[in-house]
This record gives structure tokens, sequence and C-alpha cells, in this order.
């Protein structure tokens, strides 16, 4: 415990430090050391760079060669260098003349929506961070789930970083009760959809990059119970520090749509996006830890069976073949 607490410690430290140092940084000088500290982390993170590039190859190896893949892998572990150390710079953004480093495009789309029910839809893209922010900027404001740190001391670091623009953050406790609250009273909430869920727990398959993956489906839930629209946000940082934000128009989903279908026309509109930018998404994650019986195409390393996969995976195609009332 002692020794726990002292790690807790040391880690705060170095945040604080970074969270104190960063936004000191011309903004060229930002984006220049994110991309240093992404091509050293790539070198040394042995473990992180065998799944990036066993994801890579699985999902888009008959794209590109190998040695494109190292170079996309590197590239996304620059891209998400750059996301955090953004977010660490974040005090200057909001500083005179730093709104023109975020170009906000769409914000008429999610104005269209304001005192409905909306969920913004984001994954793992590059410049996250910045989307949210960007949104409080121009008033947009709403609420956004989020993980707790398993160091409560990083907790109020990361959340007056990530709320500084107006946002509202909520953890995964009771998080579906509290977002099905704020959106029947007409409030945004935010949430990522790329997250993985254990069979066992609220989550439904979806073909990803022609793998099945077990995914989260609470924006599909959110969407049945309030009628909200499900509108995708991305962005994507810039070499002179600037950072692009885009709000999308809302999806077409078909009336009658399970929440399987609904949680796939989603991950879709995404996965379009990073068969054209692979670089700007997180590799580095195990996307695709259930390999089924059936499988053909080849999956990660990391991918296995398992009996609770396979009988969500039955209980979905039951579900779909069913006649609809």
């Amino acid at each position: 415990m002692q020794w726990k607490q002292t790690r807790y410690r040391l880690e705060w430290l170095g945040v604080k430090a970074l969270a104190t140092l960063i936004p000191r940084l011309p903004r060229r000088g930002c984006a220049m050391l994110a991309n240093a500290v992404g091509t050293i982390a790539f070198a040394l993170d042995e473990r992180g760079r065998r799944v990036a590039l066993a994801n890579i190859a699985a999902a888009l190896g008959d794209r590109y060669s190998a040695e494109e893949q190292v170079r996309i892998g590197r590239e996304s572990y620059q891209y998400f260098a750059r996301t955090m150390l953004d977010l660490f710079w974040t005090p200057s953004l909001l500083r005179p003349g730093g709104e023109k480093y975020i170009d906000l495009v769409g914000k008429e789309i999610i104005e269209a929506q304001r005192g409905k029910p909306t969920v913004v839809l984001c994954a793992h893209y590059a410049g996250v961070e910045w989307a949210s922010i960007a949104c409080g900027m121009h008033e947009l404001r709403g609420c956004i789930l989020t993980e707790a740190f398993k160091n409560p001391l990083l907790d109020k670091l990361f959340t007056d970083l990530r709320t500084c623009t107006g946002q509202k953050l909520i953890t995964q406790e009771m998080s579906m009760l509290r977002m099905l609250r704020m959106l029947l009273k007409g409030e945004f909430v935010g949430l990522l959809i790329d997250l993985n869920l254990p069979p066992s727990q609220s989550a439904t398959v979806i073909e990803s990059f022609g793998m099945k993956i077990c995914s989260t489906y609470l924006h599909a839930v959110l969407a049945e119970r309030t009628g909200a629209r499900l509108v995708p946000m991305t962005s994507e940082p810039f070499a002179d520090g600037r950072c692009r934000v885009e709000i999308h128009a809302p999806l077409d989903i078909p009336a009658g749509s399970t929440r399987q279908e609904i949680t796939q026309i989603a991950w879709k509109f995404f996965e379009n996006l990073i068969r054209e930018k692979p670089a700007l998404w997180m590799w580095g994650y195990k996307h695709w830890r259930y390999q089924p019986k059936a499988a053909t195409h080849p999956y990660p390393f990391y991918a296995h069976q398992s009996g609770k996969f396979e009988k969500l995976m039955r209980e979905i195609e039951k579900e779909n073949s069913a006649p609809q009332p």
C-alpha cells in the first residue's frame, strides 16, 4: 500500500511537470516534440508496437506493404503523443489568439440540434482531446463519458484540462442512467465508440475491417430510448500546430434498426475514414480480442476463442433474423 501511494505520487509529479512545461512551448515546438516522443515510444514500446503492427497487418495487410505498415504504426504513435501533449498545451490555447489553432467545421450541424437529444460520437482518432475542447470554446457544451484513472491524483489534473471550456465529465459508474437523464433534458452527450467489452457486459458483435469485435452499444441504447440523433465528430492535427475538428451530419439510422445494427452503422462511418487515413487511429489497442471459431480471416496474435463470445454471436444472429413487428 505504501509503495502504491509513493508510485501514485511520483506519477502525479511527472504528469504535473508536463502540464507545467508543455504550455510554455511554442506551438510548432509542441508538434515537433510530439513527433519525437512518438518515434521514441514506437521504438521502445516492444509490446505495444507488436500489437499495433499485428492490427495493421490483419486490417490493412492487403493494401499496404510491410514497410508501409511500419510507417502507419509509427505515425499512429506520433499522432497520439501529439494528442496528449496538445491536451497539456490547452492553457495556451485559451489565451488570446490561441483559437487560431483549432478550425471547427460543421458547427451549424450541432447548433441545429440544440435542445434535442444528441449523442456525439468519437473514436480514438488523433486530436480527439481537442475536439471536445473546441466545442466548448464555441459554446457547444455537454457531458463527456470518460474513464477514471486508477491513480486518483491524476483525475483532478486531467479533469481540469478537459473541462476548461465548460464541458462536464462523468465516469462509467451509473453512466447510462445519467446520460439518459441529460439527453431527455435536451443536453449533448459525447462518448467513444471504439471500445471493446467482454461479451458478458453490455456489448454487441459487429464487423470491423472484416473481423468481429465485441463492442459497446451504449450509443445505440441511448438513441433507442431517447430518439437521440447520432452525430460523428472527428479531428486531425497538422504539422503547423493547427487541428481541424469536424462535426459530421447525423447518421441515417433506418427505422426499426436493432441495437447491433445501429452500432454497426456508427462504426462503419469511422472505419471508412480510418481506411482513408489509417495513421490517425490508435492501432496499439487490442481491438480484436475474440476470434470466432469459424473465422477465415486471419486475426491478430492476441485474439482468442471464447464460448461466451460465440453465444453472443448466436443471440445477435437470431435477433437480426427475427421478423420485425
